[in-house]
């Protein structure tokens, strides 16, 4: 048996104090560094992505910028149809068409405007449509869709339906009169438009 006080009591009290503040030291100060270690790394990850945003910062402006600048130069480009509202970028169209199919020897009979709507990719770019029902000849019919489609502002031939027209010869020495077609055709532009 161990006296108190005798130098391998104290010993062991000594070793069992030890084994104590080990074991403290354990549950209290390893949780507390591994925290620390944690917030640490934590707070490296946040000055980076501080450094980041910081640097994108400072292209916002270039960037609102340049943006500014293609808006300006789309909203300006010549393809598109001109006019505030989908009533008078459709008068436009109308009147693009008559030209073109007088230009090429036809005569206009009709045209009907088309509802407007939006595009799918952009709601500040709206299509505007029109019907056209007009007699023209075979020459004319091309010329008449070569002008459209390449000519600006830029228009799109949706659907097209030809019939040809028969005339009847008065004599037998009269020449045969040039075939016409009868020409029924839906085309589009594109205007910039605000918003609804």
């Amino acid at each position: 048996m161990l006296r108190p006080g005798s130098l391998l009591s104290r010993a062991l009290a000594l070793v069992l104090l030890a084994l104590a503040l080990l074991g403290g030291a354990r549950l209290l100060v390893a949780p507390l560094l591994a925290a620390f270690q944690d917030n640490a790394s934590r707070i490296e990850q946040a000055e980076s992505l501080l450094q980041r945003y910081r640097a994108l910062a400072e292209q916002r402006q270039a960037m609102a910028d340049r943006l500014a600048a293609q808006e300006e130069m789309a909203a300006s480009a010549a393809g598109y149809l001109q006019g505030p509202s989908d009533a008078l970028a459709a008068a436009q169209l109308q009147d693009r068409v008559k030209s073109v199919i007088e230009g090429a020897g036809g005569e206009l009979r009709s045209t009907q405007i088309l509802p407007a709507r939006a595009t799918e990719a952009d709601a500040g770019i709206r299509r505007a449509a029109l019907r056209v029902q007009f007699a023209v000849t075979i020459e004319g019919l091309a010329e008449t869709l070569y002008e459209l489609e390449s000519g600006q502002p830029y228009l799109l031939i949706d659907q097209l339906s030809v019939r040809e027209q028969r005339t009847r010869r008065r004599r037998r020495d009269e020449p045969e009169p040039e075939a016409s077609l009868d020409v029924s055709l839906e085309l589009s532009g594109y205007l910039h438009a605000e918003p609804i």
